[in-house]
């Protein structure tokens, strides 16, 4: 065996797509995967040393081909050995076969489960910008019914078992991918063309559900991106988006009347992330902040026009308390913070609350108006591509503009002791709230 060490090896290989074959046995609370991972090299020279994220999975065995590859696990890492280096542009595949039962990602019971993070069920390249397409085929128990990331595309018995299969054809984030199944009673109905699917709850979910989706689609500018949206309400408290259009949901959610505000603010908060999060994806975790802040602040927008402006100003008050709580811990960091390369250093409270607190300033500071012409034209600039705050700012400073004198420097740019650029408002409060620059101290007169 050769050892490899703890340490993450540079990545000098991309992932194009994952073609991935999973086994649910509910009974043994254990998943038996078998991912075919197509992957190129990116680096000049050839090399040799794969590392994928592995979380708890079990591996047995790395193949290419014929060949077994040379592997070890040491701390959430899968470190491969390749027989053959791989070389610049080139193309190749290897084969994993691995089992993961319990873990902080995978969630079993009885006659359910669901993943929460992708590296507990899959061995991935989850680094920040890296996008592949998934193909996933689930067997299961033939009682069970099951939803997945991607469009389904095909159905069938085997062996006393059910068997789906899912295709997510557009490049996306392997933190997106997952999968839930269980026992579930499903109710279905169809909005603009959009196949609503709602499984572990009655039928009341879906009318509110097609009113945030019609809210949604004239807010951004954008029709929701896919025919079919499954929300599927599990045991536990798990609240998760993911790719292709589906979402975990707590079940006590589903046993409450469809009018509670945080019944809807929860429904809108996760599918708003089709949108914000998937639809436009953040070009690293440093800027996590545009999927979590934004759906936040929107389901807080849609709780205004179901149920009052009172339900709107109570939410915009919690985010605040929040926040405000934060910073009494010391807790506080801007939106934006560019030494972030783990989803664990950037997520939390911060870019939700601090995000959905922010965009209620912005919103203030530039009116109703410029606001939602803003937001929709950062939605239409951005679509099906990787943002920065800086682009959400551009965005506004198209639809509010001042009379600088000169091009605006956004973020990092204005740091320099010597910019001669001025100052706007909204420039002050991007800087403040998402970047993390104080307004300079005025001198005080004599």
């Amino acid at each position: 065996m050769v050892t490899l060490g703890a340490a993450p090896l540079p990545r000098q290989y991309t992932v194009d797509a994952y073609d991935v074959s999973i086994q649910a046995d509910l009974q043994k609370q254990c998943l038996y995967g078998e991912a075919r991972i197509r992957l190129h090299g990116l680096s000049d020279t050839p090399f040799s040393a794969l590392d994928l994220d592995a979380g708890g999975i079990q591996v047995s065995s790395v193949m290419e081909g014929q060949v077994a590859q040379v592997f070890e696990q040491d701390r959430g890492k899968l470190f491969v050995v390749l027989a053959k280096p791989l070389v610049s542009g080139e193309s190749r595949g290897i084969v994993i076969r691995y089992q993961a039962g319990r873990l902080p990602g995978i969630k079993f019971s009885a006659d359910q489960v669901y993943t929460t993070v992708t590296s507990d069920w899959l061995p991935v390249n989850d680094r920040p910008g890296e996008r592949a397409t998934l193909h996933l085929t689930i067997t299961a128990p033939e009682n069970t019914k099951a939803a997945a990331s991607g469009r389904l595309i095909a159905i069938r018995s085997a062996g006393g078992q059910n068997v789906t299969e899912w295709q997510l054809d557009s490049p996306t984030e392997p933190y997106w991918f997952g999968f839930a199944l269980g026992g579930f009673p499903e109710n279905t109905s169809e909005e603009a063309g959009v196949k609503l699917r709602v499984l572990g709850a009655d039928s009341q979910v879906l009318e509110p559900t097609a009113a945030a989706l019609r809210y949604l689609a004239e807010r951004t500018g954008k029709p929701y991106p896919g025919k079919m949206y499954t929300q599927v309400f599990v045991h536990g408290d798990a609240t998760r988006a993911m790719a292709g259009g589906l979402a975990l949901l707590p079940e006590s959610y589903a046993h409450k009347p469809p009018a509670q505000p945080d019944d809807l603010w929860l429904l809108t908060d996760e599918l708003a992330q089709q949108w914000y999060g998937i639809g436009i994806v953040p070009k690293d975790w440093s800027d996590l902040w545009l999927s979590d802040g934004i759906s936040a602040f929107l389901a807080d927008t849609y709780l205004e026009k179901r149920l009052g402006k009172d339900a709107y100003e109570h939410e915009i008050q919690r985010s605040r308390q929040i926040y405000n709580q934060l910073r009494a811990e010391g807790a506080d960091r801007p939106l934006s913070g560019a030494e972030w390369t783990t989803r664990k250093e950037a997520d939390g409270e911060i870019p939700k609350f601090k995000g959905a607190s922010f965009l209620y300033l912005l919103h203030l500071l530039v009116g109703d108006d410029a606001f939602w012409n803003g937001l929709r034209l950062y939605t239409s600039n951005e679509w099906g591509q990787a943002a920065t705050s800086e682009d959400l700012q551009k965005a506004f400073d198209a639809v509010a503009p001042a009379d600088r004198g000169t091009e605006p420097k956004r973020g990092a740019a204005r740091r320099k002791k010597n910019s001669k650029v001025m100052a706007t408002p909204l420039d002050k409060l991007f800087d403040l709230w998402v970047y993390g620059i104080p307004e300079p101290a005025t001198k005080k007169s004599r």
